[in-house]
């Protein structure tokens, strides 16, 4: 069994440093699980911990039954002029219109394994003890329930918003709007879209989805519901 050495927070991730060193770019595979944690010294438990985190920020992307490339997902050219000109108010709006839809499929559709991995999301969210650890749970938690729909045309919706919430203004009108309080606030809402996705509640799932970025919608810009 491969013992991971003692990492302390300053030193540099080993699959970053891999990442860095190793020549390769944004669209080239990485080298198999198995053979990767070989290379780095690491279990494949932290591999995968550490492939997790960088897909959650946009960093790698895995194809099912192809492997894990490095950058972004990649999406028609189309679609990312569309992010990139998207603004706050517009991503708010199309979450709005897409994200009850996909909490209700992630309901009819869900894996145990899905639901384990939201529920990891939302104890996560919960435990963070800064607003990047924050943010990046919070992400994590959308994208999982994009995964727990078993379709890939909604992964990529849910890809695309992820993408315009990183290339627009919106990180620094949450980072302005959403206090300690208010993340708690949205944690406790996570927990009750787990809850109906859990209960394979298709319907309620939803309502509890439109309601949580109701509440973000109001903090964000000032609204009422």
């Amino acid at each position: 069994m491969v013992r991971d050495p003692i990492q302390h927070p300053n030193d540099p991730d080993p699959l970053q440093h891999f990442v860095e060193t190793s020549g390769l770019t944004d669209g080239d595979r990485l080298p198999p699980e198995r053979e990767l944690a070989a290379i780095l010294g690491i279990s494949r438990r932290n591999l995968r911990r550490s492939l997790a985190r960088m897909e959650v920020e946009g960093r790698v992307w895995r194809g099912v039954g192809r492997g894990t490339f490095l950058g972004a997902r990649p999406l028609p050219t189309r679609s990312i002029e569309a992010w990139e000109l998207a603004s706050p108010l517009q991503i708010m709006e199309a979450r709005l219109a897409l994200e009850p839809a996909i909490a209700a499929a992630a309901a009819l559709n869900a894996s145990t394994r899905d639901l384990a991995s939201i529920d990891n999301c939302v104890r996560k969210n919960l435990e963070a003890g800064s607003d990047p650890d924050w943010g990046l749970w919070d992400a994590a938690f959308h994208h999982a329930l994009a995964e727990a729909t078993q379709n890939p045309i909604l992964l990529s919706v849910m890809d695309g918003l992820a993408k315009a919430r990183a290339q627009s203004e919106w990180g620094a009108l949450r980072r302005a709007t959403v206090d300690q309080e208010a993340r708690r606030m949205y944690a406790a809402e996570h927990r009750g879209i787990l809850e109906a996705v859990r209960r394979r509640d298709a319907d309620e799932a939803a309502a509890a989805m439109r309601a949580h970025l109701r509440s973000v919608r109001d903090a964000l810009f000032g609204m009422e519901s």
